[in-house]
């Protein structure tokens, strides 16, 4: 397990988080953009006065995620301290073939998998407090935790974060981009192009 001293909760989280977050591809948003392309075809001749309604519910729907998900990134590391891990449960989770983030210490490696995928039931302690969390994918081995300093029954896992991340020793993150994040990007802002032009299109 990565046993780790306490840190002050660091203050400044750095942009670049938030630009990975706005721009990092999520397998569940595309599938979900994949209806907005279904339905609306489906209804165009029917209902098409429906139409701007899918787009803009999906489209809705998908910015409001997202910035959920970016909002509790920057708070957890704004507010975050490492935590120790004390014990950790797997437990199979069947077949699967897909994108996979896996960590060891501070470095995360993101790749595609082929294979029995499995559940860490991760409990970890923070100052006074206890808390777990599950982890999906490969089995956790010594990932850093990060727990919530304001609710340590908060937590993540170093993986779950959509860049790369280092804790210097005066409590200031440094964040980078992965191999290959930019074709994501790439494919996540075609995902929204395709969206607000079918909205526009729509409504003309």
């Amino acid at each position: 397990m990565l046993q780790s001293s306490r840190t002050a909760p660091p203050h400044r989280v750095p942009p670049t988080v938030a630009s990975a977050g706005a721009t990092v591809w999520n397998r569940r948003e595309a599938y979900w953009f994949l209806i907005a392309v279904i339905v609306p075809a489906a209804c165009w001749s029917r209902y098409p006065a429906l139409v701007p309604y899918v787009f803009a519910i999906v489209l809705l729907g998908a910015l409001g995620f997202r910035c959920r998900r970016i909002a509790q990134w920057v708070s957890m590391l704004r507010w975050g301290v490492i935590a120790d891990v004390e014990t950790v449960d797997t437990a199979l989770r069947g077949d699967r073939n897909l994108r996979l983030a896996h960590a060891t210490g501070w470095n995360v490696q993101r790749r595609w998998y082929t294979g029995v995928v499995t559940e860490s039931a991760v409990r970890y302690r923070a100052g006074e407090a206890r808390g777990h969390l599950f982890v999906r994918g490969l089995p956790f081995t010594t990932g850093v935790v990060l727990a919530h300093s304001k609710n340590p029954g908060s937590a993540m896992a170093i993986s779950d974060f959509p860049c790369d991340l280092q804790l210097d020793g005066r409590g200031r993150w440094a964040a980078s981009f992965p191999t290959g994040f930019w074709r994501q990007a790439l494919a996540t802002a075609a995902l929204y192009g395709y969206a607000v032009a079918g909205l526009i299109i729509s409504l003309g």
